[in-house]
């Protein structure tokens, strides 16, 4: 009989990740959500091209991801869905006048995103041999709503792969890459006694994630995808908003380019409405010192830019 266990990579450079124990290929443990001591950025999830799961009657995986990165602790959640549209009618009601004063809704108050997760199923096999359908789930999560688990999967003939990866937000750069896989052959995955199906979750997954075979196997392969994942991200900065390149702006009228910040500074060159300027960080007041496209450096005052969009 084939057991199954989930491979757990090294820790985080920087240590974040908490250490999990490891394991035999003979030894039947329950699979583990990695948690991490902060942090490392917020985070949206989003589905990617290659949509697998769709084949099989299953629901986009966000939900499924939502409560692995939650569980983790590993990034904040920043909602670009229903939750995100709900809040948009909050503000528009603001923007009315209807809601009572002092509720502190209003501009520049939604959190950025500083990295998208993409999720992706790349293969899938369905179950052609029945199913004992159980608790996964809930055992994965655990915890007062995960509960005990209650019954097993058997499955014959059953796998998937799951690719998750991660963008950051500002530079357009993929900074991981993982894949993970689940594969059942004629085994008994017994989780625990107690509670009913998916440890007493019910439908706060759901989409075929806890009620079908293969929505069980794929939720195993995106929990090894994330695992490999979160160990493999050591390298992201503390601040991902800091370390970023400085945003481009652009000039909103005629002005000057000067080598000082003063108004009687040489001019460096003349700039026409709409020139592209990327700020260098020196300040002196409503003076930025800043480099055009070709390379010219000087100092402008910044009332006569404008963020480009």
């Amino acid at each position: 009989m084939m057991r199954f266990g989930l491979v757990v990579g090294a820790a985080l450079v920087c240590m974040l990740v908490s250490s999990l124990p490891a394991r035999a290929d003979d030894e039947k443990t329950q699979p583990q959500i990695p948690t991490c001591s902060r942090p490392l950025g917020a985070i949206t999830i989003v589905d990617g091209d290659r949509r697998g799961w769709t084949v099989y009657d299953l629901q986009s995986p966000q939900k499924l991801l939502k409560l692995y990165v939650q569980k983790s602790g590993c990034f904040t959640l920043v909602d670009r869905g229903t939750g995100f549209d709900a809040a948009q009618k909050e503000r528009e009601l603001e923007a009315q006048g209807t809601l009572q004063r002092r509720s502190n809704v209003g501009g520049g108050q939604v959190r950025a995103a500083d990295y998208v997760l993409v999720a992706e199923v790349v293969a899938a096999d369905r179950d052609t041999g029945g199913s004992a359908v159980g608790g996964i789930i809930g055992g994965i999560v655990g915890g007062p709503i995960g509960g005990a688990i209650g019954g097993g999967l058997r499955t014959r003939d059953l796998e998937a792969q799951a690719i998750l990866s991660v963008t950051d937000v500002r530079t357009s750069e993929t900074k991981a890459v993982e894949e993970g896989r689940a594969k059942k052959t004629d085994v008994s995955f017994a989780l625990g006694a107690g509670g009913g199906g998916w440890g007493g979750w019910g439908g706060v997954v759901g989409g075929g994630y806890e009620d079908t075979p293969i929505g069980q196997v794929v939720s195993l392969a995106f929990l090894d995808a994330y695992v490999r994942l979160v160990n493999n991200l050591g390298a992201l900065p503390a601040d991902a908003k800091s370390v970023a390149p400085e945003r481009a702006y652009q000039t909103m009228r005629a002005t000057k380019l000067r080598k000082f910040p003063d108004p009687g500074a040489t001019v460096v060159r003349s700039l026409e409405p709409g020139m592209r300027l990327y700020p260098l960080g020196e300040k002196d007041g409503a003076w930025w010192k800043v480099e055009d496209e070709n390379g010219n450096q000087g100092w402008v005052k910044n009332t006569d830019l404008e963020p480009l969009r």
